[in-house]
């Protein structure tokens, strides 16, 4: 899964910033400002079911696999009435170039709401597949993109990488899925019935959580577009650079609940989470030195000198990704406990202090003030909005990062796995 997440660091900065280089920050920020909305309708059309189909399938292969089966109708349903009258919105409301990436990302985001196989891959310790497919696509996708710009065809033809980005991966996971699958082909009615129940009630609970922190994470994308899509273009590059990392921390974690799902002690479990805190913490301050150090140099460097004020917030997104990744700890031990009520509520209590947050900074700071709502939006996921959770069971995990006897449990429990 390192591998997996690690070329999709260096895909995304690559891809963007080559994409940002040739278009400018306006255009960049319209190309943005579609995909912060269909990156929404991905969520609601998911129903939630990349956690349900993790989470499940670390435990059973067979379980997983009839998941897959039966969520399918249901996100492709969702998918293509959200899709299409979003798409009618863009072409009414907006100019013709913004359209043409509107329908390629539309296209794109199809093909990952399917492209489940990667979270079943993640579960059962294949990701390595993952990381084969991602290499494929992102070569094909650099190729086009240096190709177009090699003989200066027209921005529009950057539509054709944008589609190819996620089709290519998911043609390629889906064989290896059908090759590798226990179950050939669910016929019972009865059972297929029942498993798109259950997907539809247990989705029904989280993807309110989901969809709400899809929009928390886009509100200050879109506000912030409405107001300058110049800005917001700038505001991607430091939010990518400052997000680079989290690729990795989201591997780390994702690789490290396998185990920590099937542990039924507690207090083994409460144990690894503190000790994935302090790993995600170590990550976060090399990170923050090389961005300290050489951040200038690195935006110029991979965007231009149109870019070079995304400098002024790159540090306030790094250190906003340190608190996405420590919540995204807590978020997913919480639903160990199948607490997905409480989540919901959280994340609606987000979604509208987000909201407000990014609308009164954004109008009063304009791209630092984007920067400073999504800092404090992720400090309170990762931390006070949790520390509700059974009588402060996160605050009590996160307390033991600065407790002598937590340390000294850790350079004694070398045996313990993650």
């Amino acid at each position: 899964m390192m591998s997996e997440k690690l070329i999709s660091i260096f895909g995304l900065i690559f891809v963007t910033s080559f994409v940002a280089k040739y278009i400018g920050p306006e255009n960049f920020g319209k190309l943005t400002f579609v995909t912060s909305i269909f990156a929404i309708v991905q969520t609601i059309a998911l129903m939630g079911t990349e956690n349900i189909i993790f989470q499940k399938t670390a435990k059973s292969r067979k379980f997983g696999e009839y998941l897959i089966f039966a969520s399918k109708k249901i996100r492709d349903y969702i998918y293509k009435v959200f899709c299409v009258v979003i798409l009618v919105v863009i072409y009414i409301y907006t100019d013709r170039l913004t359209f043409i990436f509107g329908f390629a990302t539309g296209i794109a985001i199809y093909f990952a709401v399917h492209d489940v196989y990667s979270i079943y891959f993640n579960a059962i310790l294949e990701s390595k597949i993952n990381a084969y497919c991602n290499i494929v696509a992102l070569i094909i996708s650099l190729l086009v993109r240096y190709l177009i710009v090699f003989f200066k065809l027209p921005i529009e033809f950057l539509a054709l990488p944008i589609v190819l980005i996620t089709f290519i991966p998911f043609v390629i996971r889906k064989y290896i899925y059908i090759k590798k699958r226990i179950i050939i082909k669910p016929n019972e009615k009865l059972t297929i019935w029942r498993y798109r129940k259950y997907t539809f009630l247990i989705g029904r609970k989280l993807i309110i959580y989901s969809l709400s922190v899809a929009i928390f994470t886009k509100t200050s994308h879109i506000i912030l577009g409405l107001y300058s899509k110049s800005e917001l273009g700038i505001y991607i590059v430091a939010s990518t650079l400052g997000f680079s990392y989290y690729f990795i921390l989201y591997s780390i974690i994702s690789s490290f609940f396998t185990n920590i799902y099937q542990e039924n002690d507690i207090d083994k479990a409460d144990f690894l989470v503190a000790r994935l805190n302090l790993l995600i913490l170590v990550i976060f301050i090399v990170f923050y030195l090389i961005f300290s150090t050489f951040g200038d140099f690195i935006i110029v460097k991979l965007y231009g000198e149109d870019f070079l004020e995304a400098k002024e917030i790159l540090m306030l997104i790094v250190f906003a990704c340190l608190f996405s990744g420590i919540s995204t700890i807590s978020d997913k031990y919480i639903m160990k406990f199948n607490s997905y009520n409480y989540l919901r509520i959280k994340t609606n209590i987000l979604v509208l202090l987000n909201f407000l947050l990014s609308f009164y900074f954004i109008s009063r700071f304009g791209l630092k003030g984007a920067a400073i709502s999504i800092l404090i939006t992720e400090l309170l996921a990762a931390t006070v909005l949790n520390y509700f959770f059974k009588s402060g069971l996160i605050f009590k995990n996160h307390i033991q990062l600065v407790n002598v006897n937590f340390f000294k449990k850790l350079l004694g429990r070398e045996n313990v796995k993650f």
